[in-house]
Formats: C-alpha cells, structure tokens, sequence
C-alpha cells in the first residue's frame, strides 16, 4: 500500500513536468495564429504566423517566396497591438503611429536569415516594395482593427502564472515523495492548490486568447500589410488558431489527472483498515500488578 502511494505521488511529478514543457513550448513557439493575405497583384496570398511575442511573413513576387520577421509592439497608452516587421524597437514604435494615422509606414526589411539569391530585376522589385502599394483607401480610423493591449498583455500574464505553478506543483510532488512535509502547504494537501492554479491560469488563458482571435484577429492579423491604409492585403475570414494555442489542453488535462491521483491516493488511505487498539480496563486489580 505504502508503495502505491509512492507510486501515485511519483506520476504527478512527471505529470507537472510534461504540463510544464507543453506551456514553455506553447510561450515560445510562433504558432498562435496562422494565416493568410490576399493582395490582387501578387503571384500567391502571402503567408502569415506568429505567437505571443514574435513571427514570420512570407510575401510572393514573380513566384519567389521572401521572408520577413515580425514583433509584437505595444503601446499601452492607446491599447493596441501589432506586430511589425522593423527590427527596431523605436522604427516599431514609429510603425505604430503611422499606422494610427495613416500615414506611409517604413519599407519592411527582408529578414537577413532567411535572404534568398534573386535575379536582379526581381530582387530590385522587391527592395523597392513596401506597404504602400496603391490599392482602395483603407484608412484605420478607430484602433478596432488592431490588436487589443489588455487582452495580450493579460493572456501573456496568465500562462506565465500557469507555467510557474505548473513548476510549482513539479516541485513540490517531488518533495513529498522525498520527504513528509509537515506545513500543510508544502504536503500534499498544497498539491491541490498548485494544481487548481494552473489549471485556472491555463483556462483563462485560451479563454482570454480566444476572446481575442474571434474580437479582432479573424478580421485583421494586424501586421503591417493589413493595416497600412493605401495597401489591398487583407485577411478576414483567413486566420485560424495554430498548434501553439491548441496544445494547452494538454496541461488542463495533465493537472486534472494530478487531481485525479491525489484523490485516489487519499481514497487508498481511508481504505487501509485502522490501526488496531488494545483496550485496558483500568478497574481490574491485576493490572496493577504489571
């Protein structure tokens, strides 16, 4: 008995470590959304990724794939998102305002690992590209068609609190299968606390997410291209979730099976018959005696 209970405890360590690298690998790869946008004079939709913090756009000229990397910018005063493809942190903030107003954003610069040889003629077309391809008037007139601050900010908030208590609940399974803590919130009693946090943190964190995606991100992406005011790209109806967000069921369902384990592990416990007890009637004489 004393073994299974080992053995129990011993699974929701290696349950917490499985939910914690399906959070660090959903924090860190660029799969949040993927997508599309069509423009009426390029060869292919260009191709569109990114995750919390960062990305990749791939436009098409004359067939030829060129590659561009994308960063989420933020600025809290005005609520709104993008994700830009400048590499640098004040020409990012600078794209921002221009999309705000209006105004020609600063040609996107070719993401320099991934720049492929060209023909000159082609790569002269595509040096000179830059968001302002005439097209119709698409002014941005409100800040809807951007990426809400708040809801970014709280979802990035929400799975690192999921991931640290995700850690938490690893490290304290393996405590109690070391050792017999006796503060209640280092044992196992703790365990259910570290696990119901990561599992609320986790939850709010696709709810939050998803919030997001049906509220703005499935109309515009929010990249350069869609939001600049005088360019045709456009991607409503193109965008879906990727693999980034969907693999956070993954720890819901690791938690709840800790859960899951804990409340077996306690039912095997109330099962072990009690302890036998030798009762002794302290009126009989004979006792004494001994």
């Amino acid at each position: 008995m004393a073994k299974t209970k080992w053995i129990l405890l011993f699974a929701t360590f290696v349950s917490s470590c499985l939910s914690l690298a399906t959070l660090i690998v959903a924090f860190c790869t660029p799969n949040w959304v993927v997508s599309e946008a069509t423009e009426p004079l390029a060869q292919a939709n260009s191709e569109v990724q990114y995750g919390l913090f960062s990305g990749s756009l791939t436009r098409y000229f004359l067939v030829t794939p060129v590659y561009y990397d994308l960063t989420v910018i933020c600025l809290y005063e005005h609520n709104v998102c993008v994700y830009s493809c400048q590499t640098d942190e004040a020409k990012r903030e600078k794209e921002v305002h221009d999309l705000m107003t209006g105004s020609k954003p600063d040609i996107c610069p070719i993401a320099t690992s991934r720049i492929i040889k060209l023909h000159s003629t082609a790569k002269d077309s595509i040096q000179g590209f830059d968001a302002s391809t005439e097209g119709e008037d698409k002014s941005v007139e409100s800040t809807d068609e951007f990426i809400n601050a708040g809801l970014w900010l709280a979802t990035v908030i929400f799975l690192g609190i999921a991931t640290a208590f995700s850690g938490t609940s690893a490290s304290f399974s393996i405590i109690n299968v070391l050792f017999n803590p006796v503060e209640p919130i280092f044992s196992v009693f703790g365990l259910y606390i570290w696990n119901g946090i990561a599992i609320g943190a986790t939850l709010l964190t696709m709810i939050l997410w998803g919030a997001l995606f049906e509220d703005s991100i499935t109309t515009n992406i929010s990249i350069t291209d869609t939001l600049t005011s005088e360019a045709p790209y456009s991607s409503e109806g193109l965008a879906s979730l990727g693999y980034s967000y969907w693999i956070l069921f993954m720890p819901l369902v690791f938690h709840g099976g800790n859960i899951g384990l804990l409340l077996w592990r306690q039912y095997e416990i109330n099962k072990e018959p009690p302890e036998t007890t030798i009762d002794v009637d302290k009126s009989d004489l004979t006792v004494i005696m001994y």
